[in-house]
């Protein structure tokens, strides 16, 4: 199992690798957030000062993938009817594409499938006492925050992704080989910069080593396990309904059922109920 890194050891990895600092903007809304004095309306007059967050929040909130019932026109309306937590979601998820490629067709498919990913953990949450819909939203919408910052850094990290991906090597090891780190190490780098919960980070750090799942050291806990199954299955259904071949998840399938005591069938009905609900049946 990859142990934990130090800023030290992680800075030292990500020699030549910049890693987008946290938007002022953002961190003015999240700090506000967290003040008992704050409820939607001053929230969604701090989203609504800065143009760059509040049409892409509109475009967003009236998208397929949250199901608002009718459509928002102002910042107000859209904060009103998601919640308070919701729109801070959706906020952190335009903060993090507008960092991370914009909106360059380059990332387009990588951000419809992170926010379709995102958008589908918060629904399963639902099904687990254990998970918050806000950490599932998180840890699924972070979770491959490292890849475009490495396709930002190496112009050639598609192709060498797609040249090796039939090697018996996983994405991780294929990184490391071509480019001396990893997206898991470089997302848990950018997710401890933007302060965001440590167990999202380890998360981030953790979701392709499949040996936490029977490490019994305690150096992760139960909650980091959790996200981490929660992201695959999230990830399973989103590539299903894509029409993307999920290569993580025949690897994973057994070890997260397991994890979550949860048999196939019981996924699948699961899963149908969310491809269901993503064609508008």
């Amino acid at each position: 199992m990859q142990e934990e890194i130090s800023s030290e050891i992680t800075n030292k990895s990500l020699l030549g690798i910049s890693i987008p600092a946290c938007p002022a903007s953002l961190t003015s809304i999240m700090r506000a957030a967290k003040l008992p004095s704050t409820d939607i309306t001053k929230l969604a007059q701090l989203i609504s000062r800065d143009a760059g967050l509040a049409g892409p929040l509109l475009k967003l909130a009236n998208s397929p993938f949250v199901g608002l019932r009718s459509k928002s026109t102002s910042v107000f309306q859209a904060a009103s009817v998601l919640g308070l937590q919701n729109t801070l979601n959706l906020v952190q998820n335009i903060a993090l594409r507008q960092c991370l490629g914009g909106d360059s067709p380059n990332f387009e498919k990588f951000w419809e499938k992170s926010s379709l990913t995102a958008a589908i953990a918060e629904k399963l949450a639902s099904k687990f006492h254990s998970i918050s819909k806000e950490d599932a939203y998180l840890a699924a919408l972070f979770h491959d925050c490292g890849v475009p910052v490495l396709m930002m850094k190496f112009p050639n990290y598609r192709e060498v992704i797609m040249e090796n991906e039939e090697l018996e090597m996983t994405v991780c090891d294929i990184e490391n080989t071509h480019f001396s780190t990893t997206h898991a190490i470089v997302g848990n780098m950018l997710t401890r910069s933007w302060l965001l919960p440590a167990h999202i980070s380890k998360t981030i750090l953790y979701h392709h080593d499949s040996t936490i799942f029977s490490e019994i050291s305690g150096k992760i806990d139960s909650s980091v396990r959790n996200l981490i199954a929660l992201v695959h299955m999230a990830e399973c259904i989103a590539d299903e309904h894509l029409l993307i071949r999920d290569k993580a998840w025949p690897k994973f399938e057994n070890i997260v059922l397991e994890h979550f005591e949860m048999s196939a069938k019981e996924f699948s009905e699961h899963k149908g109920d969310i491809l269901a609900f993503l064609n508008g049946e």
